[in-house]
This record gives C-alpha cells, structure tokens and sequence, in this order.
C-alpha cells in the first residue's frame, strides 16, 4: 500500500514529498524534483504513482522526519455534519442537535487549526469537555464543480484521518443561539490530519474500513466506515451543485458513534493535558496527538 506524505528532514525549509515504506521515507523529492508535491502526485494514474515510488532511490529514517498534513495548504477544509445515525441520536440525547435534516449538511474548519503527526494541542483554559472524532477523511485531486453523483469519484485521489477535536461545552452553546460551529471546532491545533494520504486506487472501499479511536492505549471506539448516511459520491454531488470544490481540499464526512460525549462516563473520557491521542483507520494509519496545557505546547 502507497502511503503518500508530506514532511520535513532535519534542516528543510521547505516541505518534501515521500512515501512511507516499513522505517524508511522514500525521497520522492529526491527524485522528482522540487516541484512536485502532494496535489501533483495524487494526479498520476496509481500505476504511474507506484513506478516513481518503486525507482526512488533515497531513503531516510521515518523517526527523523517531521509529518506535516497530507496537503499542509488546502483551499478549504469541509467537514460533513450528523453523517451516523447512532451519533445523531448521542447529541440529540446532549442538547447538541434540534434537527433531523434529510440531506448533507456542513460547516467548515479552518486552515489556522491544521497540525500534523504528533502534534502537541492545547486543551484551552476553562475548557472541561474536550472531545476527540475520528473521521474518514477524502482528498479532492480537480476541481468539482456540478458533478453528478456516478462521476463524483473521479474528482478524489485519496484518503486520510482528520481528528476533529471539539469543545463541546462551546458547542452546546453554539448550538443554543443557532449558529453553527465556528469556535468550538476552531481553536488552534484542534484540526490533526493525517498523517498520509494513501490514492483512493490502494483502497478496495473506503466504507468497510475501520475507525478507531484510542486514549493512552485504551481503544475508546472502533465503528465501521459502512454505518456513514452520505457517502462520498452524495456529498460532492450534492454540495458542488452551486459550490466548487478544488484539487487539494479536505472533505471530512463525519463523526462516528462512541465519542465521548454519548457515554454515561463522559466525564472521565473527556481528553485532558497529559493524554494520548491516536485516531486511525485500521491497517491503513494511525494519527497520534498530544493533549497538553496552556503554556506547554
């Protein structure tokens, strides 16, 4: 499986494009050269993708290289909304959700918020219930714009893990004066993506994957990819009716059952400085934050 990324070497300025293989990063830098990056390379036909991988000939250690998000500049970062049935009924359950739409809904993060592989993010002062949702995340590799439904997988290129850590006290109250959530799921470090994009063509389907989430080892969730309502082809066709989606964003499609927040313990399953944090797809990545403190980071 071709496991693309985007990364630092010790000493870089600049982000290089490999692809992670056992211990190893393979340079594709090295061997394609300084223009190529992930939107580029996510273009190629996967055959075409496997002959540069299999020709590249540096390798660095994957322990010394720093992993950015797949796409560290997306045009838009676009999280699908209330997309499982049983996590709908957790926030019903909360106060957290008043409807019950019959069609995609959305709302957006923003790029300020995106960290990497191993990010330390700061659980923000005054903030008690910190939440972690793992989610099957798609990458769009050319512009969308009016796709019909049977052509929408044309338009992705892979796929990767987005953690979208909530502050869900700020969320309720968001919810209460009706608007959507702009600062519960914007504050800074609370979008972790990553840490590969592996092309869609690695992928047999994408809903019968596994998402997990653990906590200092302890696996919190594990939920199927089949249980999501609107699956990829749905929500391009459906959002890019009036709106364009373009090569390099991120289409999040959405929180799975077992968050914290629709536990009887919530409580103590809330994330707090000191914790651990792996989101993942099982067998495919694994994405690890770090919970700390306010002046820790």
């Amino acid at each position: 499986m071709i496991r693309l990324a985007t990364f630092l070497s010790p000493g870089d300025v600049r982000p290089r494009l490999g692809a992670a293989e056992g211990e190893e990063m393979i340079d594709l830098t090295a061997h394609l050269g300084p223009d190529w990056d992930m939107r580029r390379a996510l273009k190629l036909p996967l055959p075409a993708l496997r002959s540069q991988v299999s020709n590249a000939k540096v390798r660095l250690p994957l322990a010394a290289c720093h992993l950015l998000p797949p796409i560290p500049d997306p045009g838009k970062i676009f999280c699908v909304g209330k997309n499982s049935r049983v996590h709908r009924a957790e926030l019903v359950a909360q106060g957290m959700l008043k409807e019950d739409p019959q069609e995609p809904t959305s709302f957006i993060k923003l790029n300020e918020t995106l960290v990497g592989e191993g990010a330390r993010v700061v659980r923000p002062e005054g903030i008690a219930t910190f939440d972690y949702e793992p989610e099957l995340a798609f990458i769009v590799t050319a512009r969308a714009f009016q796709v019909p439904r049977e052509r929408a997988r044309e338009y992705v290129g892979a796929i990767t893990v987005l953690n979208d850590l909530t502050a869900r006290e700020i969320q309720k109250q968001e919810v209460q004066l009706g608007t959507k959530f702009w600062v519960s799921k914007n504050m800074p470090g609370f979008t972790p993506v990553g840490p590969y994009a592996v092309p869609l063509g690695e992928i047999a389907d994408p809903y019968d994957l596994w998402l997990t989430c653990e906590v200092n080892g302890q696996q919190r969730l594990r939920v199927n990819t089949d249980e999501y309502i609107h699956r990829i082809e749905g929500i391009i066709a459906h959002f890019s009716r009036f709106m364009p989606f373009e090569a390099g964003d991120v289409i999040a499609t959405g929180a799975p059952r077992g968050t914290a927040i629709g536990q009887p313990n919530a409580a103590e399953l809330y994330l707090r400085p000191g914790d651990v944090c792996v989101a993942g797809l099982e067998g495919v990545m694994r994405l690890t934050t770090r919970i700390v403190a306010p002046g820790e980071a």
